[in-house]
């Protein structure tokens, strides 16, 4: 007969093993009956602890962690919910990073560039050893230095290449000055100079006077006067309207080239170019001073009839001392004054 285990007793901890027991049976009726199943209810308010495992029993599984995240709450009128903001300390930290970053940056840059002028405006390979004036007959290459400030043993890069040009064009024989460097110690001065074509007076003064008829510097003792005078022009005319003064003296040169082109020029050297009261001029030419009344412009045509006038007289070695050319209304007629 078998026995119906005792239950155990009430509010006594127990440890259960990690393998199920078997499950109770009920005592049988009567003998050779089969016992029934009895289910094993645990008592009631009874706290269940689990036992170490013995040698022969498997090991318990592992103890797991789980995160419980509250719920989030919804939000009213049912909108979604709202996200979360963002940080703006890092943002300005991320910031301050840019700028910290880009200041070295800016640092190390600026000490570099000092440092490489430094070096340039210092060393001895960029001192300057050669000067070439180009273009100059006025004046000596060493005038030419000395006036634009280059000095031999200067640094070259201390040099303001402008202001040295603009000093140089400051001589009025001279047009126009460029000055380059050549590295690494050479500065090149190219010279535009003025060209005299006539001496023109004006009151008792004598100026020199280019082929455009710019008036550029007054007479000197060491200027060419193997030129052509221009004559008839006052100082209140050059108050009044320079830039007309310039254009006449202008023409006034045009008349030397035809004069020139026609071949009298070579016989009869230009000498004076006068302007009368009402525009009409007056050349003077050759050693004889011969003056040819041309009247006004044009004056190229008049030139060349002179010149076959001036012809036929050196056939018949006749000398004449005044030619008019000014009859306007009858060109082709032309009267010669005899000595």
């Amino acid at each position: 007969m078998t026995e119906r285990p005792s239950a155990p007793p009430p509010n006594r901890r127990r440890s259960l093993p990690s393998v199920p027991a078997a499950p109770p049976v009920r005592a049988a009726s009567a003998r050779g009956s089969k016992p029934e199943p009895v289910a094993a209810v645990p008592p009631k308010n009874e706290r269940v602890r689990a036992s170490t495992p013995s040698s022969h029993e498997s090991p318990a599984p592992p103890a797991t962690s789980v995160s419980v995240r509250p719920p989030r709450l919804p939000a009213k009128d049912g909108a979604p919910p709202a996200a979360r903001p963002r940080r703006p300390i890092a943002r300005h930290l991320r910031a301050l990073q840019l700028l910290a970053g880009a200041a070295v940056v800016l640092v190390a840059s600026t000490a570099v560039a000092w440092g490489a002028r430094r070096y340039i405006v210092s060393s001895p390979r960029f001192a300057v050893r050669t000067v070439l004036v180009d273009g100059v007959q006025r004046r000596t290459a060493e005038q030419v230095a000395s006036s634009g400030g280059i000095e031999v043993g200067k640094n070259i890069f201390t040099l303001d290449l402008e202001l040295a040009g603009a000093s140089i064009a400051a001589d009025p024989w001279i047009e126009k000055a460029t000055v380059t460097r050549r590295l690494p110690s050479t500065i090149h001065v190219d010279v535009v100079e003025r060209e005299a074509q006539a001496m023109v007076a004006i009151g008792g003064d004598l100026y020199l006077a280019t082929r455009d008829g710019e008036l550029f510097k007054e007479l000197a003792e060491d200027d060419p006067v193997d030129l052509p005078i221009v004559t008839g022009i006052t100082g209140e005319q050059v108050a009044r309207d320079r830039p007309g003064v310039v254009i006449a003296v202008r023409s006034l040169l045009d008349v030397v080239e035809d004069l020139e082109r026609a071949g009298v020029a070579r016989r009869y050297p230009t000498q004076e170019l006068h302007v009368e009261r009402d525009g009409s001029i007056v050349v003077t030419i050759g050693k004889e001073a011969i003056s040819l009344h041309l009247g006004q412009p044009p004056y190229r045509d008049k030139v060349a009839q002179a010149s076959r006038v001036l012809t036929e007289l050196a056939q018949r070695k006749a000398s004449a001392s005044v030619i008019f050319l000014d009859n306007d209304a009858h060109p082709e007629r032309v009267v010669v004054r005899m000595r």
